[in-house]
């Protein structure tokens, strides 16, 4: 038995210090100390810039040397995503690979080293083979994307592989067309069950893993062990443990996908890890993300901040020769004002991007919880938009933006 395990790790940009260092407490420092103290234990990890700017900001910076040295001793893979957490298929390809070089770049300043090979400012990593799209929202253009961009391989969900149903899960990757990247479906039944399971034994699961098969691809929120689920993470030392006394293992993706064979498919299926397989068939690809007329006015305003972007005056990027942090912008050295005016404006309308702002405007119940529905996440995202709207007076589309943040205030209220 081989298990790769993929956790992704994020919290939006709209996130309140005190729930983030909440989450911080619950989950992400005892999950990372848990892999630590596993020596035989691997996985990958997907944490996007959205999470690692707020860990820097409020003084986690052992947390993130804790994971640089698991990744530097190869104990767990990272991968690559888009910084602040868009629904790629619905972004331009511009804004999409905006997205995601500056989460490249945040990988390499956070997780590998500083300086080139000549001593020059610069980020470098390695071995970031994989990817995480946001929500595994993929279609055939984001796979696209992807591989051009040089990546090995890019996690999906189940559903985007044509004709597999919930409990059809192959132990394979796959490929599209003549695209060199491989596509690695999870296993989306293990991965639900993880994610909602409630129960004190891990006995259970265990069983149903190892019935499974002998190699599983299981992909979830690292957020299920200790936040969503207090008992998350006693569950997930318990079948580390069983797996391994069993004779399992837990492996990267990386090392997983040599020992796999492929199969060619035409294109793939355009879908999220949120949408099952009825959803899918019902022509439902974005059940939390779209719909209500509050996600429909998100989505036209996220379109022309798109198109702002690519008016906003670039300018040269001009500091010391040390690389650095360039979310933090307004703390650089040796920068221009209109360079900081630049990022400020970029980073503000790449913020706006994040896919929160729809899952908290879904007003959908999930397995029995209360209505997603969060008025002071999409405010905040609304201040994003005002904000590009004041600071470019020769935006041709700053009326409309207005007018759309008014309308969804409007909604929010009613």
């Amino acid at each position: 038995m081989k298990i790769a395990l993929v956790l992704h790790l994020y919290q939006p940009p709209t996130q309140e210090e005190a729930v983030f260092r909440k989450i911080f407490s619950q989950c992400y420092q005892p999950l990372i100390k848990l892999i630590k103290t596993k020596k035989n234990f691997s996985l990958a990890l997907n944490i996007p810039l959205s999470l690692l700017e707020q860990a820097d900001k409020y003084g986690y910076g052992d947390w993130i040397t804790d994971i640089k040295n698991l990744y530097a001793s190869e104990r767990v893979e990272l991968t690559g995503t888009a910084a602040y957490h868009p629904l790629l298929t619905k972004l331009s390809v511009a804004s999409a690979e905006k997205q995601i070089v500056l989460n490249e770049y945040a990988l390499g300043y956070y997780f590998g080293s500083r300086t080139g090979f000549e001593g020059e400012a610069a980020v470098m990593t390695k071995n970031i083979g994989g990817f995480f799209a946001p929500e595994c929202a993929v279609n055939t253009g984001v796979v696209s994307l992807v591989n051009e961009f040089g990546y090995d391989w890019i996690l999906v969900d189940q559903t985007s592989i044509p004709n597999l149903s919930y409990i059809g899960y192959e132990p394979v990757y796959y490929t599209e067309g003549d695209l060199g990247i491989k596509i690695v479906p999870r296993n989306k039944r293990l991965s639900d069950i993880l994610s909602f399971y409630r129960g004190s034994s891990a006995t259970q699961l265990v069983d149903t893993i190892f019935a499974s098969g002998a190699v599983q691809v299981i992909a979830l929120d690292g957020e299920t062990f200790g936040h969503h689920n207090p008992a998350g993470l006693d569950m997930l030392e318990d079948i580390i443990n069983a797996v391994t006394e069993r004779g399992g293992n837990f492996v990267t993706v990386r090392h997983l996908l040599s020992e796999l064979k492929s199969k060619n498919i035409e294109e793939v299926v355009e879908s999220t890890w949120g949408a099952g397989y009825e959803d899918m068939t019902a022509g439902n690809t974005y059940p939390y993300w779209s719909g209500n007329d509050i996600q429909q006015n998100l989505g036209s305003l996220e379109k022309i901040l798109g198109e702002c972007m690519a008016s906003v005056p670039n300018t040269e990027v001009n500091h010391d020769p040390t690389a650095q942090p360039l979310w933090f912008y307004e703390s650089m050295t040796d920068t221009s004002d209109e360079t900081k005016e630049y990022l400020k404006i970029l980073f503000w309308i790449m913020k706006f991007e994040h896919s929160d702002k729809y899952w908290w405007s879904s007003k959908k119940a999930i397995l029995g919880n209360p209505l997603l529905f969060h008025r002071g996440m999409v405010e905040k995202s609304l201040v994003y938009a005002t904000e590009i709207a004041n600071s470019m007076p020769d935006c041709s589309g700053k009326d409309k933006i207005l007018s759309l943040v008014k309308n969804v205030s409007s909604m929010l209220e009613s």
